[in-house]
């Protein structure tokens, strides 16, 4: 979706780094089996086991707390609490996964990849890549949609909840 409001594009612009580390990994899960344990010593898989640390950080912290706080409560006020029970439940079922996931990724990092954390990383990271999915695409309609008609009614109020996000 395309956003106007400033908060629904920086909520999108979100979305779009979140979908972009996700099809690296989409693409390094599905050459997983025929490529066996990769080396940490491979720069592009040092890459992307470090951007998705980073991003599940900002992910599951930064950008759902932001969610939360700053536009559940005014979405849920305008008629849409289904909608926010919804993208809450998933929060909360994703941030223990991505929290798992995290584990691997800076154990990889660390000390690189053996069968057993290789074996949790490609499954955790499956799971949390079809919980994002699904996650966002919700959001990028429903979601987007809402802030686009909270906000453009209330310019003053776009500004703020945008400023506070940037911090």
């Amino acid at each position: 979706m395309q956003a106007i409001s400033e908060t629904g594009r920086l909520v999108h612009e979100d979305h779009d780094r979140t979908a972009a580390i996700l099809n690296r990994l989409e693409t390094h899960l599905e050459q997983a089996e025929t490529r066996g344990i990769p080396s940490l010593d491979d720069a592009e898989v040092r890459r992307l086991v470090a951007d998705l640390n980073t991003e599940l950080d900002t992910e599951l912290s930064t950008h759902f707390d932001f969610e939360e706080q700053a536009l559940f409560p005014l979405i849920a006020d305008s008629g849409g609490h289904e909608l926010v029970q919804h993208l809450l439940n998933e929060h909360e079922a994703m941030r223990p996964v991505g929290r798992r996931l995290q584990r691997y990724c800076a154990l990889a990092l660390k000390e690189g990849f053996d069968e057993d954390s290789y074996g949790a990383f490609v499954h955790f990271g499956w799971d949390i890549l079809e919980r994002l999915e699904r996650h966002l695409q919700v959001e990028e309609t429903s979601l987007l949609l809402a802030v686009e008609a909270l906000m453009l009614n209330n310019p003053d109020l776009d500004a703020r909840i945008a400023r506070s996000y940037r911090g």
